[in-house]
């Protein structure tokens, strides 16, 4: 089984100018997939063998969530295999009633938030409607806490993670990217706090130094993500990489897929 627990969808347009500002500011070079189109995100999960994808948005700004929310809702959650996510930013006024929207009017099942694009911290007092909303629900938020323009997280920069995580127990925090390369901090969080999680995503690409034995300690709760379409590697590559780590069979089971379709089954 291989659930990609980290994809982003966005409406067309906006995917566009995502691309063209990886194009000009991130220095990659030639990504993996050409098209950023929901389609195009459909098909290369279809080619790749994914059982299940999240899909997930992103608010930059004040005013764009609602939106994003109910373009997920009409366009992007009934298609075959997709789990769509809403997403949130706190300078929203009505973000309470943006979120009892996405989640009990638009039956959204997952959160993300971007920490560095919405340039905002996971410890924003602001957020803690969403996560008692997401608690009582049970709705996992993927989080991105790096403020890098890379894309990076620094074990500085998880310490915002320590309250939230100790005053909402029961949140399923989804840490993107583990972390990397502050993995070691984004681990010992997991190790701290029962509910949280990690997904892998971008560490084939990036090359920074997988603790093996943590992840195989801590694999119940970490997932595989591939970043597409903004991403250097297919998904193909970056689960062949997975799977030259050294891994168990039963951890390497765990983390492409069957963790993920637990969580959300």
């Amino acid at each position: 089984m291989l659930v990609d627990s980290h994809c982003h969808v966005m409406p067309d347009q906006l995917a566009l100018a995502i691309r063209r500002f990886f194009d000009q500011r991130m220095g990659w070079g030639r990504l993996a997939y050409e098209g950023v189109r929901v389609a195009d995100v459909v098909e290369a999960q279809r080619e790749a063998g994914s059982h299940r994808f999240w899909a997930l948005p992103y608010a930059h700004k004040a005013g764009v969530a609602a939106q994003l929310n109910e373009w997920v809702a009409r366009d992007v959650a009934p298609l075959a295999g997709a789990v769509a996510a809403a997403t949130f930013h706190p300078d929203d006024e009505d973000i309470l009633a943006i979120i009892e929207r996405a989640f009990d009017g638009l039956s959204l099942r997952l959160a993300k938030l971007h920490c560095s694009v919405g340039k905002f911290g996971v410890d924003d007092q602001r957020l803690s409607p969403l996560w008692e909303a997401a608690q009582e629900r049970g709705v996992p938020v993927v989080v991105h806490v790096g403020r890098a323009v890379s894309g990076h997280t620094y074990a500085h920069e998880l310490t915002p993670l320590e309250p939230v995580a100790a005053a909402y127990p029961r949140l399923k925090l989804v840490i993107a990217h583990c972390g990397l390369p502050g993995i070691d901090a984004a681990l010992e969080l997991l190790e701290r706090h029962p509910a949280l999680c990690a997904d892998l995503t971008s560490a084939a690409e990036w090359t920074f130094p997988l603790p093996v034995e943590r992840l195989e300690a801590l694999h119940e709760r970490i997932f595989f993500g591939s970043d597409c379409p903004n991403t250097t590697l297919t998904l193909v590559e970056s689960r062949q990489w997975l799977a030259r780590q050294g891994l168990s069979d039963r951890a390497l089971r765990a983390i492409l897929g069957e963790n993920a379709a637990r969580l959300i089954p």
